[in-house]
């Protein structure tokens, strides 16, 4: 490759990136204009808080004791949910799901952080070894920042 050959190539790549940095911004608003109308109400939609006579329930839990049982997933947590439920569990009917909320626990116990467990209230685990008077099936799990 020459001399001049080079330098050609090399002010080519330098004009290309100053041009970019140059119409970039000018130019940001097509990026808006371009989304899908789905993605942009998305962005603006406000988060969904959940009622309080809603089915569905959320939990802030610290985990205390995890435990893998036969038929069941299970997290104790330090504080209660609506007074006397300490306990939370998923089946392992549902191996997939079972692993992955088991990963989430650990984790959580692992790190020090907290657990944010949905549930349903009225809902009954006893098949598997979830009784009703302190424990709740988990319906979703999510590690808290």
């Amino acid at each position: 490759m020459s001399h001049t050959l080079r330098w050609r190539t090399a002010f080519t790549y330098v004009a290309a990136i100053g041009l970019g940095l140059a119409l970039g911004p000018a130019l940001s608003w097509l990026g808006g204009w371009l989304r899908p109308p789905a993605v942009q109400a998305a962005e603006v939609a406000p988060a969904v808080a959940l009622a309080p006579d809603s089915p569905q329930a959320v939990h802030t839990c610290t985990p205390d004791y995890i435990a893998n049982f036969t038929a069941r997933v299970h997290v104790r947590c330090t504080v209660p949910a609506e007074t006397t439920i300490y306990y939370f569990a998923t089946p392992n009917s549902n191996s997939k799901n079972a692993a992955r909320v088991l990963s989430i626990l650990l984790t959580a116990e692992s790190l020090g952080r907290n657990v944010r467990i949905y549930y349903t209230s009225s809902a009954n685990g006893s098949a598997y070894g979830c009784q009703f008077s302190d424990c709740r099936p988990i319906d979703a799990a999510e590690l808290m920042p």
